[in-house]
């Protein structure tokens, strides 16, 4: 196993890290968020990750629009995802960023035996945020720590934010107990309305029409949905490519990491002249993206003055075959 750093802009001072080992490279820009912004499997060469389809890579500005800048990669939220006030107490009216805080902050970072460690402080809440980074084989194990630095409590969510390359065919792969998903956002609202309800892996859209959501079909297809699941019992998922028989998959541990958004993206954001071709499989603490609607519905962590909470969450790449199974028809 290696670590090593690059620079990958002098005119923006941005600095590369990166692990290594003989199955696995996953690369990190702690200048972006910590952003993880190449996975890649030595054996086949394939990236996992989204890369920039339009923009380059540059310095972003804390409360900024989060399309406004590359759109690509492993992002980490936190304490939001979608912009918002938060509700009640000494932080009432203050603005939670755009996909958080996370993203948009430049993070300290070190190399200690074979395993990066990133840190960071939060902006729009009083908490220090942790990630480490390490390989085991060919799955990259993220370990996350948030703790409250201030003297009141608050409400928080932290959602995963791995956007993946994709191509017609591609195959998502959700637990068996999944049935019913949760509509964030659906454009036009072709699966409905936020707080509406669709099937999985069979849908029903606005019109009538049965359409299936598990198999992706192209960017043509002009379509973006935000669903997530309800409280999970199982803490896996994955997305799968048939025509190499590879695999990418997501494990964590309900108990601490309960829901799971899905974004899939078939041209239909950011807009329909140009939109991505995408899937970001969302381990999450709290839903929806708002944290003023988690906080509302209950639905999110709330630490107090000196708390903490610990979670991991494991990437594995591999062929289809040799990895769990999980449901992608019904």
């Amino acid at each position: 196993m290696s670590a090593a750093n690059s620079d990958i802009s002098s005119k923006t001072k941005l600095t590369q890290v990166e692990l290594a080992n003989d199955a696995v490279i996953a690369s990190f820009i702690p200048e972006l968020g910590a952003k993880m912004n190449s996975l890649k499997s030595v054996r086949s060469g394939r990236e996992f990750l989204f890369q920039p389809p339009e923009l380059s890579y540059r310095l972003a500005v804390h409360g900024a629009r989060f399309a406004s800048y590359d759109t690509s990669g492993f992002d980490e939220c936190c304490p939001t995802v979608a912009e918002c006030e938060y509700p009640g107490n000494e932080f009432a009216k203050r603005t939670m960023p755009d996909h958080g805080d996370l993203w948009s902050a430049s993070w300290q970072c070190e190399t200690r035996d074979e395993e990066l460690l990133f840190e960071t402080q939060g902006k729009s809440l009083p908490y220090r945020f942790r990630k480490g980074v390490r390989l085991e084989g060919s799955a990259v194990i993220l370990s996350y720590e948030i703790m409250n630095t201030g003297a009141k409590g608050f409400g928080f969510l932290w959602s995963a934010h791995p956007l993946l390359a994709v191509e017609p065919s591609c195959r998502i792969g959700l637990p068996e107990e999944v049935s019913q998903l949760f509509v964030n956002w659906s454009c036009e609202d072709r699966l409905g309305k936020f707080g509406d309800s669709c099937g999985w892996p069979i849908a029903v859209t606005k019109d009538g029409e049965k359409v299936g959501l598990s198999e992706l079909r192209d960017k043509g297809a002009g379509t973006a949905d935000k669903l997530f699941t309800s409280r999970l019992s199982s803490g896996h998922c994955a997305l799968r490519y048939p025509r190499t028989n590879e695999e990418i998959a997501f494990e964590f541990d309900p108990r601490l990491v309960p829901y799971l958004g899905i974004w899939i993206c078939q041209g239909g954001w950011p807009s329909l002249k140009s939109g991505h071709f995408t899937v970001a499989l969302e381990p999450c603490t709290g839903c929806p993206d708002s944290l003023r609607e988690a906080m509302h519905r209950r639905t999110c962590d709330v630490l107090q003055p000196g708390q903490e909470k610990k979670w991991s969450l494991r990437l594995k790449i591999g062929s289809a075959v040799s990895l769990a199974p999980v449901s992608t028809q019904g």
